[in-house]
């Protein structure tokens, strides 16, 4: 039988919810790159994690709708069912 998929308490811990603060093209902080970089930010009330992403905007945009999905699934409670 499958395990069911968590369900976050959205509710009671919206401030703890992430969301794309920003998407820019950037360098490298090493310098070393032969292609496309941009620079995300995302946040909650709480938190904000920066990083590069090498790749198209859309690539990155895809990225880091993937990281919320993990840093929510980290952050906010459970609801208990």
């Amino acid at each position: 039988m499958k395990k069911a998929d968590p369900v976050l308490n959205y509710e009671e811990f919206p401030h703890l919810c992430y969301d794309v603060v920003k998407i820019e093209k950037a360098e490298l902080p090493s310098g070393g790159s032969n292609g496309t970089c941009y620079r995300y930010v995302v946040a909650n009330s709480v938190s904000s994690v920066t990083g590069y992403r090498q790749g198209t905007k859309r690539e990155v945009t895809q990225y880091c709708a993937a990281l919320i999905v993990d840093l929510n699934l980290r952050t906010i409670p459970k609801k208990k069912v």
